[in-house]
């Protein structure tokens, strides 16, 4: 049987395990071709210090897209995160079109822990409230999840009548909704999800480590991608994900690694296999 195949629009770092650097071998893992399609290359990503060498591939994707589309190529997912201009999110929405009935998933990477990227201007901002209108998921964290809805985004710390509220308004106005990592007052953290067929909210708790790695919202979203397409509905993906990021992030806090790094995914993708 020919493996399904995800189209990856997101940024490649050459060093450091983020964007499709943990994209791809999760969905490999899984069974399932990784299509990679770099928005911008860089020597590391943006935990490193130092001059970072950095390549804009925005002329690259648009030749990709156009070949793919003369071989008459069709995705069973396309996968986005982070883009550098509107004429990227442009090409993403091109990209839907080779997806009919397929998984489109948009991580729409703007801000965390309540400020904006430096990179993320205001037209960007309102570039992605429209790439997630045009998405059948979208994953973003918290901060994000407040911007989306056009609030103010400084809140780090939630109810979960707050995090109910907030979540259903993304999905009634957008589509399905994870929001990753949401911090609740009693000191728990969960993935807060909207089903939209369903009109259901769920929460799934998550075993909370005082690190932070870069690259695992990138990690979850390619194993959330992965699930679905295994057949899994959203809930269940959702769950199978959490546990596995819980997994990979347990292993290597306890290796006592540098955090800017990432995740050591590579010891952990047997978890990942049938």
């Amino acid at each position: 049987m020919t493996p399904k195949k995800a189209l990856c629009i997101h940024s490649f770092a050459t060093m450091g395990r983020s964007s499709t650097a943990v994209i791809a071998p999760a969905l490999a893992a899984k069974g399932i071709q990784p299509v990679m399609l770099p928005t911008v290359v860089l020597s590391t990503h943006y935990g490193f210090t130092g001059p970072i060498a950095k390549q804009d591939m925005t002329s690259f994707c648009k030749d990709a897209l156009e070949h793919y589309r003369h071989m008459d190529m069709s995705f069973d997912c396309v996968l986005s995160g982070f883009v550098s201009s509107k004429e990227q999110m442009d090409i993403i929405k091109d990209a839907y079109s080779m997806t009919e009935k397929g998984l489109k998933l948009c991580d729409p990477v703007m801000a965390d822990h309540g400020k904006l990227y430096s990179s993320i201007t205001d037209d960007l901002v309102e570039g992605f409230k429209e790439l997630c209108r045009h998405a059948d998921l979208i994953t973003p964290n918290p901060t994000e999840a407040l911007i989306l809805l056009g609030r103010e985004y400084d809140q780090l710390v939630f109810t979960k009548e707050e995090a109910t509220e907030i979540v259903a308004a993304l999905g009634e106005m957008y589509a399905n909704v994870i929001i990753t990592g949401t911090k609740f007052a009693d000191g728990s953290v969960a993935c807060t999800g909207y089903d939209k067929e369903k009109k259901e909210v769920f929460f799934i708790p998550l075993n909370y480590l005082p690190v932070s790695y870069p690259g695992t919202g990138d990690l979850f979203g390619g194993c959330l991608a992965a699930f679905i397409l295994e057949g899994n509905n959203l809930r269940t993906a959702c769950e199978k994900t959490a546990r596995f990021i819980e997994k990979v992030v347990a292993y290597t806090y306890e290796s006592g690694d540098e955090t800017k790094f990432g995740v050591h995914i590579e010891p952990m993708l047997k978890y990942l296999i049938d």
